[in-house]
């Protein structure tokens, strides 16, 4: 999920990225048919196997509504009757929607807070399936040593099946079910890309704060990044010491460590990109010409944000702190579900069916348990709770006893199970229970308060700007277009937007092991290069497709063997390349088109420098990142030696310049 793709051909073929689908392989690899660490391509349709917890959504009509959900509303200065109106209305029309066309799904999207709304129709398939996901030593090439850098190597490309009921309507898998067939798909480019070609991209951005004061950038900067990155970066090193125990930890726990890297390196370079551009400055300059220019109730809705944010602000500590012990703590999560439960039992007292309730409850709460159990490990949760605590003491009643925490938590340690229930552990779990109530009703008045308050501001804002602007990212489709572009990411030195095969040994041959290469790519490159010899670790180097490869520190330590120069050209076949485009969080996975609405690339990163791009674009430093569709197809047919997905894309044959 959260992620963009598109079609590409007429059987419901889609490509997205690797690390888009890389939940749904992991699902389905094991120690012994390790899929995520091998790859997987299915030679005939159906070995295409189920991704695991995927669906796709597919825009196919939307409405302006704003009228509908503005109407008569509470005013500015009862913000949470105002809010709780705009959500029941928003519930309401879709609703209604739903009910006149049960094949589609609806929603309402925000586009600016408290201003603009938009009923969007969707279909929602249901049965994804993998057809080709290749190895992790091309699919994450360079790993996080290169996540949000240029120049850049890494095939970041899976291709996916989506699957209908024979009459074509959507459900879940079927062993009966058929390929999708799209109204349209795109068709693969045949001209090569060149620099300041035109490029395009259509996908789902997920969030952009560009519209929002000053205060909002400085409670980010000042707040919400580092002390998510800091906690962030602690719990990667905890599950990273997790995974090294076995390869089943190891899987357990890589789509969870490579999410929170993923997120802690954007917030790195969000804040290096605040230090170095001076958007901040930018925003105050903003909000000055707003207060010289605005009229009363703009003022005083001015000055309701800079009181939200100043709140926010000093509730940051708290909030982002139990939020991301929340987010990992199995034992905080047990123990908030059986308060919730108590506190639901109390308040069906009076209620005839509490009886059929309470049953429903707790078989919902012993089938969460039962899910989870097979992720529970006593010494994470005590090392988590410990940390945690001793981020924030807020995160733990002010007359607690410390001797009892640290022995629950020494006890926690040896534990295989739960927390059993015990008069100690119900007040704890009472407490953190209103905590998180506590939390929520605090980040419900904000968001009330923000939506009452800030198209005052959008108001005053386009009048001083004297400019119309679109609406933040809010995960709906968007288009935006720009040029192939290299960029100066410093002082003296220029990045240019191609990077070819070449680029992927000479970042092999440091030994790193962030940069080891796919064994079948690598012979298929050097025309009939000798297998290795087998290893415990790779008893299967003959296999055609899926081996872990050559790892080229072996090669650098070897002192009789250096890494021979590849007898094709590398430097001919190109991997990735840079644009100028204006994207996001959500628009990985999104098809980079040319001018003819010809794939010519799979979007699936940004240069450091661009992780701003959520607070603003900047014609310097805003370059997005996608692996080019030249170098997937040449995977196809040299490293897999596929002929049925090429058949599919080209079936009147593969372009001669992908002929290499």
């Amino acid at each position: 999920g959260g992620c963009s793709g598109s079609f590409v051909s007429s059987e419901g073929l889609l490509v997205t990225n690797h690390h888009c689908a890389f939940d749904a392989v992991a699902a389905v690899s094991t120690a012994e048919e390790n899929h995520l660490e091998r790859g997987f391509y299915a030679r005939k349709m159906s070995d295409e196997i189920p991704a695991k917890g995927l669906s796709l959504r597919i825009t196919v009509g939307f409405e302006d509504c704003s009228e509908r959900i503005l109407a008569d509303l509470p005013g500015t200065d009862r913000p949470v009757e105002r809010q709780k109106a705009i959500k029941e209305r928003m519930t309401s029309l879709e609703k209604t929607a739903a009910a006149k066309d049960s094949n589609s799904t609806f929603e309402v999207s925000e586009m600016f807070p408290g201003k603009s709304y938009v009923l969007f129709q969707y279909t929602v398939l249901r049965d994804l399936r993998i057809v080709y996901a290749p190895s992790r030593a091309i699919g994450e090439f360079g790993g996080e040593s290169d996540n949000w850098v240029w120049p850049r190597h890494t095939g970041d490309y899976t291709f996916l099946r989506a699957y209908t009921g024979p009459k074509g309507e959507a459900r879940t898998y079927h062993t009966e079910n058929i390929p999708f067939k799209p109204i349209a798909y795109l068709p693969i480019a045949q001209k090569p890309l060149a620099e300041n070609d035109f490029v395009m991209i259509m996908g789902y951005p997920g969030r952009t704060f560009r519209h929002y004061p000053a205060s909002y950038l400085r409670y980010q900067a000042e707040k919400l990044l580092p002390i998510t990155q800091k906690n962030f970066d602690w719990l990667i090193q905890r599950l990273e010491k997790q995974g090294e125990l076995s390869t089943g930890e190891s899987l357990l726990w890589s789509s969870r460590i490579k999410s929170l890297a993923n997120t802690s390196k954007n917030y790195r370079g969000k804040l290096q990109g605040l230090r170095r551009v001076p958007i901040l400055a930018q925003f105050e300059s903003v909000d000055k010409a707003c207060r010289q220019a605005g009229q009363a109730n703009a003022l005083i809705a001015m000055n309701a944000l800079d009181s939200l944010y100043q709140a926010m602000h000093q509730r940051a500590e708290l909030h982002l702190n139990f939020q991301h012990l929340a987010g990992q703590s199995k034992a905080m999560q047990c123990m908030i579900r059986e308060a919730d439960l108590k506190d639901r039992l109390i308040a069906w007292k009076n209620n005839p069916s509490k009886d059929s309730l309470l049953e429903a409850e707790t078989k919902a709460l012993n089938v969460w348990k039962e899910k989870n159990r097979g992720s529970w490990r006593g010494s994470l949760e005590r090392d988590v709770l410990q940390y945690f605590v001793s981020q924030n003491p807020e995160l733990l009643p002010q007359d607690f006893q410390l001797g009892k925490w640290n022995a629950w938590l020494d006890q926690m340690e040896q534990s295989n199970d739960f927390p059993k229930e015990s008069k100690w552990t119900k007040a704890l779990g009472n407490y953190w229970h209103n905590l998180s109530l506590r939390i929520k009703q605090e980040q419900s008045d904000w968001t009330a308060r923000l939506s009452a308050n800030l198209p005052a501001y959008l108001d005053l804002r386009l009048q001083v700007l004297n400019q119309s602007f679109v609406p933040d990212a809010n995960s709906t489709l968007r288009l935006t277009y720009g040029k192939v572009q290299g960029f100066f990411p410093e002082d003296g030195v220029y990045h240019r937007p191609f990077t070819t095969l070449n680029g992927m040994f000479e970042k092999a041959s440091t030994g790193h092991p962030d940069y080891r290469i796919d064994s079948t790519l690598y012979r298929a490159i050097r025309q009939g290069f000798p297998a290795v010899t087998p290893t415990p670790e790779q008893p299967n180097q003959e296999q055609r497709f899926g081996d872990l490869a050559i790892n080229m520190v072996d090669a650098a330590r070897d002192q009789t063997q250096t890494v021979k120069k590849p007898r094709t050209k590398s430097e001919d076949i190109p991997v990735a390349f840079l644009y100028n485009l204006d994207t996001t969080g959500g628009n990985s996975g999104s098809p980079v088109m040319n001018a003819d609405g010809e794939l010519v690339g799979v979007n699936f990163d940004r240069a450091f420098g661009a992780t701003i791009n959520d607070f603003a674009w900047n014609a310097d430093y805003s370059r997005s990142i996608g692996v080019d569709i030249r170098f997937v197809l040449w995977n196809l047919k040299n490293v897999i030696g596929d002929q049925r997905l090429l058949s599919e894309l080209f079936p009147l044959g593969l372009p001669e310049h992908l002929q290499r």
